[in-house]
């Protein structure tokens, strides 16, 4: 069967279920239609990422932290910080926290992981990223914190 013979059943078809061109319309060649046949939008829906892309990124923060047991101890803490060394060696030689071991790293958070006292910190827009912010004192001592990265916000 030839693609003509194809399009005269085609069309004797649709003509027979009781689908007419509208008054006025013409049967010259327009712009493409998109056929939505169901079982085929499905197969090509499968070549695409549209239904299955990550949902937007909320309010999370990225920080790091060297938390400080004794408040003695803070002042040596911030000596050893504003005499240049790097915020990641410090928070492995003084962190009372398991994350000392990676430099203080937290991670990325939502609002709520952390205790209140540390959230009010990390999520509040006047905290400058990249800037050593503390002592926040929480129930576990004393928080020295650098926030890296805050989106939603």
């Amino acid at each position: 069967m030839n693609l003509f013979t194809m399009i005269m059943t085609l069309s004797m078809l649709v003509s027979a279920q009781g689908f007419t061109m509208p008054p006025g319309a013409s049967r010259s060649v327009g712009p493409p239609i998109t056929l939505h046949m169901g079982f085929f939008d499905g197969i090509s829906k499968a070549f695409t990422n549209e239904e299955f892309v990550s949902p937007p990124e909320g309010l999370k923060a990225t920080a790091r932290h060297i938390l400080i047991k004794d408040k003695g101890q803070v002042e040596l803490v911030l000596n050893e910080l504003e005499a240049g060394v790097g915020f990641n060696q410090v928070a492995k030689a003084f962190s009372a926290c398991p994350s000392g071991s990676q430099g203080g790293s937290l991670g990325s958070f939502s609002p709520g992981t952390m205790v209140k006292e540390f959230d009010a910190v990390i999520f509040d827009p006047e905290t400058n990223i990249g800037e050593i912010v503390g002592p926040v004192q929480t129930k576990f001592g004393y928080h020295l914190i650098v926030v890296d990265k805050r989106t939603g916000m």
